[in-house]
């Protein structure tokens, strides 16, 4: 009994010289110092890359006066192929679809599809965007339907549709987010000459206009390096006695 409580003596004074020694740790002195930031990324130049990628926005004709009367925006839809020149030119080829619907015309919409060329430079890194601005021209081709078909003219009995060329002027911000990939919003002004009064005397006779603002991803890659074949190096050993080998 009395071992027992000799143990219990031993071991509450222990604890209690060794919570008397926790009790005394001095705090540490002077400023804490807080870890260093992780390192910003930073990749490498785009120069001499390709890129493939989709879009998706809106678009709102602007003239002529019945192609944007009452007009209500509706889905522009683009896919696009893009060079980079260096690091502050960049050739766009896009590919591209929209319409827009019509105020108490129920089923009535005008289409229009592209088909453009242009070239965009870079002008400002102002908030972490790359600023870029460009222009171009193309060809387009418009359609005034009803329930999915054309509409004619009720004098000259010819359907509200055809090609023209084009051109355009676009803003665009682009964001980095991997090695390869970017996010970029764009807006373009299109300028249609599509006029022709002859075949269209009613209406539509005009040349049109609309604006486009888009966003969407691109994908970029190395032509040099190629994404669907690899580039082919002969590369030549030479060898000790002199002889050329592979």
């Amino acid at each position: 009994m009395r071992l027992a409580w000799v143990a219990v003596v031993v071991v509450a004074a222990v604890l209690g010289c060794l919570g008397g020694a926790f009790a005394q740790t001095p705090p540490p002195s002077g400023p804490v110092e807080e870890p260093p930031p992780p390192p910003k990324t930073v990749f490498q130049s785009l120069k001499s890359f390709g890129s493939f990628g989709a879009n998706a926005g809106g678009m709102i004709f602007l003239s002529d006066e019945d192609a944007s009367k009452d007009a209500l925006i509706r889905p522009s839809l683009q896919a696009a192929f893009r060079y980079r020149f260096s690091d502050d030119w960049v050739g766009v080829s896009e590919f591209g679809f929209g319409w827009n619907a019509y105020k108490d015309k129920g089923d009535t919409v005008l289409t229009v599809m592209s088909g453009t060329l242009g070239l965009y430079r870079h002008i400002s890194d102002a908030l972490g965007l790359d600023w870029k601005l460009g222009g171009g021209a193309g060809y387009y081709r418009w359609n005034y339907k009803f329930s999915g078909k054309s509409i004619r003219d009720p004098q000259t009995q010819l359907h509200y549709r055809g090609f023209g060329p084009g051109v355009f002027a676009a803003v665009e911000t682009e964001k980095r987010l991997t090695r390869h990939v970017t996010l970029v919003t764009t807006a373009q002004s299109h300028y249609l000459i599509t006029g022709n009064e002859d075949d269209f005397p009613t209406a539509f006779g005009g040349n049109d206009a609309f604006l486009t603002a888009r966003f969407g991803v691109n994908y970029h890659f190395s032509p040099y390096e190629g994404i669907l074949w690899e580039r082919k190096v002969k590369r030549t050993i030479r060898l000790e006695s002199g002889k050329a080998g592979s």
